[in-house]
Parts: C-alpha cells; sequence; structure tokens
C-alpha cells in the first residue's frame, strides 16, 4: 500500500512539474476568472492541449474563446471557432518554418495564422517572414498585410507594401499606421486598387503625399490637419 502511495505521489510531482500542465492549468485559470461557463473552460483547455502538443501558442486560443464569451456567442459554437483556428495555426507555423527556420515565435505565427485567414497564403507568409529585419517584426507585418486585405486590397498588393515598407526600414509602428493611411486615402475616393498602387508607387515614406497624410515620422494624433500647417505667404508674423 506505502508502495502504491509512493508511486501515486511520485507520479503526481511529475505531472505538476510538466510545462504542459502547467500551461493547461494557466488556460483553464485564465478561462475561469474571466466568467466562462465550466463545460466551456474544460473544452477550451482540451483544445488547447493539443495546440501545445504541437508546439502551437495557446494564447490565440484563450483569446478567441473570451472574445466569443464577451460578445454573447453560444457555447458551443465557441468551440467551434477555437477548434478551427487551432487548425489555422497548425497551418500557419508550418508556412512561417517552410523555409527551414528556427521555432517560429508564437506571436508570428499568431499573426501568420490571422493573415491566412484574410486570404493570405502560405508562401505569402513565408515571403513576408523572410522580408522581415527581427523575426519579431514578422507578426506587425502580417496583420498589416491581412489589415490591407480587409480593407479590399488584393493579397498580392497588401503583401508587396508590406515588404517595400520593411525594406525602406521602417519601424514596427510606422508599419503598424499603414492601414490607417489606407482608410484615409479611401476616405479621399480611392478605390482598392488604386490605393494599392499607390502605397506601392510611394513608397512607405511617400504614401498618400499629397492626400493629407500623416507624414511618417509624426506619431499619431500630433500631425497637424490636412490643409493646416502651412502659413499664409500674404501674411506676416
Amino acid at each position: 500500500m506505502n508502495t502504491i502511495r509512493h508511486l501515486s505521489l511520485a507520479t503526481l510531482l511529475v505531472t505538476l512539474a510538466t510545462p504542459g500542465w502547467s500551461q493547461q492549468a494557466d488556460v483553464r485559470g485564465t478561462l475561469e476568472a474571466r466568467g466562462l461557463p465550466a463545460q466551456l473552460v474544460a473544452d477550451v483547455t482540451a483544445v488547447a492541449a493539443e495546440a501545445t502538443a504541437q508546439g502551437l501558442p495557446t494564447d490565440p486560443l484563450v483569446d478567441k474563446a473570451i472574445e466569443g464569451w464577451a460578445k454573447q456567442v453560444p457555447a458551443p459554437r465557441i468551440l467551434v471557432v477555437v477548434r478551427q483556428f487551432r487548425l489555422h495555426l497548425f497551418d500557419a507555423r508550418q508556412a512561417v518554418v517552410g523555409d527551414g527556420g528556427g521555432e517560429p515565435l508564437g506571436m508570428v505565427v499568431s499573426a501568420a495564422a490571422e493573415a491566412m485567414g484574410r486570404g493570405i497564403t502560405a508562401e505569402q507568409v513565408g515571403t513576408v517572414v523572410r522580408a522581415a529585419h527581427r523575426p519579431e517584426s514578422s507578426a506587425p507585418g502580417l496583420r498589416v498585410a491581412a489589415a490591407l486585405t480587409a480593407q479590399g486590397l488584393s493579397s498580392d498588393q497588401a503583401v508587396a507594401v508590406v515588404i517595400e515598407a520593411m525594406q525602406r526600414g521602417q519601424t514596427d509602428a510606422q508599419l503598424l499606421d499603414l492601414p490607417s493611411v489606407a482608410r484615409a486615402m479611401h476616405a479621399r475616393g480611392l478605390g482598392p486598387a488604386q490605393i494599392g498602387q499607390q502605397m506601392m508607387g510611394g513608397g512607405a515614406q511617400g504614401i498618400g503625399r499629397g492626400l493629407g497624410a500623416r507624414p511618417p515620422d509624426v506619431p499619431p494624433g500630433l500631425g497637424p490637419p490636412p490643409g493646416k500647417g502651412k502659413q499664409n505667404p500674404s501674411k506676416r508674423p
């Protein structure tokens, strides 16, 4: 009997020391803290365990579940979405490491999954990842490509805009500002194809020039409104 107890205790200690178990506990705790029902918590935790076994990030799955619950989506539908996104994460991971790279960052895999959900192909994902100067810069690049595609640009144009911005040495913050620039151009009457052409033709630093877009070195909200900031030469201080 003592031997059995000792074996049970040893098994428990090994289980508690296993990273996967700890991660599952974190997932469960996060979901419970956000008020998700017990059965949905158990189901999402099980999907997260599968993701962990495949080397996939679990945070995006947790976020999907929490977002769905906050929007009052029925629990069965939330579980379907979470399971589908785990498959997207698997495909995205394959796309990110398709060129033989090392273990990808979780945030890059998550961004790739979102991008592929917007129509960015696995080959295009790999192109963006290779164009990034730093591995972590792949994530904002992929998110921007997805956002531009959602605004109506073709996936080819969206990826080309992102890669050109990367090649011109744009910071991650400047890169993430590109969808706002595209929206500003759309508000001035340009269609998606024209926006893509303008953004690729002008380069990341020249995007929107002449259309009232904010200069890339000016942080959001600090640039002068279009038409302001120019003094009338006929008026002197």
